[in-house]
């Protein structure tokens, strides 16, 4: 309820209040100038004063209890006005961010098809494979080719961890499965320092990468048992 209404329904009240208390003593004023209302016998003008009081008192008592009741609904009402007015923020808020989700994916997933593009590029024309860095001058081309198809295996388990279709557990037990290949765990090595320098950390595919260490580590230690 504005608070403009609410002055409005307490000059009402007021005023109902008020004419009530005048009405209870221009009623008492006549019943006292009734002559037969006068005599020493007669008590009714007293018990006339009483009931006419009586009357206005419930007049009043009535009308405030309405009044009340109907502020009590307005109130309810505007709670539950509120309460769906929250209701309907929280639940565009809950879209954007799913909307925002979907979006980063979407352009994460972009960047990685991306990249896939340019490692296959290179893997297909040993002159656009000049064009990366190398990972020392005895690698040979040939197993440069091997290192960028290795690029490619490492770096779909990372999409399907960040786009939540593999667990954490699921990294672990297939990334260890990875390691077996002699190659990938020789580039692995390679690309350890450019690795962790050109990833931020904290973020998804730094959790990734430090999942694959811990897996790598793993089988290395298994080999010499």
């Amino acid at each position: 309820m504005s608070a403009l209404k609410m002055l409005k329904e307490l000059a009402t009240v007021a005023a109902v209040v008020a004419a009530s208390c005048a009405a209870s003593v221009l009623i008492t004023m006549l019943l006292v100038r009734v002559p037969g209302l006068q005599s020493p016998q007669s008590g009714n003008a007293g018990q006339a004063f009483g009931a006419a009081a009586g009357l206005t008192s419930m007049v009043v008592l009535v009308y405030m209890i309405r009044t009340f009741h109907q502020q009590r609904q307005e109130t309810q009402m505007q709670r539950e006005l509120l309460d769906a007015q929250l209701n309907e923020v929280m639940s565009q808020s809950e879209y954007a961010r799913i909307n925002n989700e979907c979006a980063q994916r979407m352009a994460e997933a972009t960047v990685r098809a991306q990249h896939h593009a340019l490692i296959t590029s290179a893997i297909d024309d040993p002159v656009l494979a000049d064009v990366w860095p190398g990972w020392g001058p005895d690698i040979s081309a040939e197993k440069r080719k091997q290192f960028l198809y290795a690029n490619l295996i490492v770096s779909f388990q990372c999409m399907a961890y960040m786009v939540d279709y593999m667990s954490a557990d699921e990294v672990d037990a297939s990334m260890y499965r990875i390691f077996q290949s002699e190659i990938i765990c020789e580039f692995w090595e390679r690309s350890r320092p450019a690795r962790f320098v050109g990833t931020a950390s904290g973020g998804a595919m730094w959790k990734f990468y430090e999942m694959a260490e811990v897996a790598y580590q793993r089988y290395r230690a298994s080999e010499t048992e």
